[in-house]
């Protein structure tokens, strides 16, 4: 199972998000089985970060891989339920509980 994990550092705002889309799109053109989204050392999000979170996961949905999301912040935990679009991503506590849920499948 080929797994790549990406880590977006700081803000994913208007400013990023068109960074971001592209390094999704390179890193699923290898046609990973699993993409991780790392939030661990994101400091703040807005709607476009969501917004290229969502293209990711489509873009992701549409090759054929797993997308997956681990070590959200409380504020992006909120932003996702506020927005009522917690439930359209797969995620998980931190690393090694995404790990674990692999050994699970």
């Amino acid at each position: 199972m080929r797994i790549e994990v990406m880590q977006p550092t700081g803000h994913l705002d208007a400013t990023s998000t068109n960074y971001f889309r592209q390094q999704a799109s390179n890193v699923l053109d290898r046609k990973p089985d699993v993409l991780l989204v790392d939030l661990k050392h994101l400091k703040q999000m807005d709607s476009s970060g969501l917004g290229a979170l969502v293209f990711a996961l489509r873009s992701a949905k549409a090759t054929g891989c797993r997308f997956a999301l681990c070590s959200i912040s409380e504020y992006v935990d909120f932003l996702l339920e506020a927005t009522s679009m917690k439930d359209l991503f797969d995620v998980f506590e931190n690393r090694n509980q995404f790990e674990q849920s692999l050994r699970k499948v």
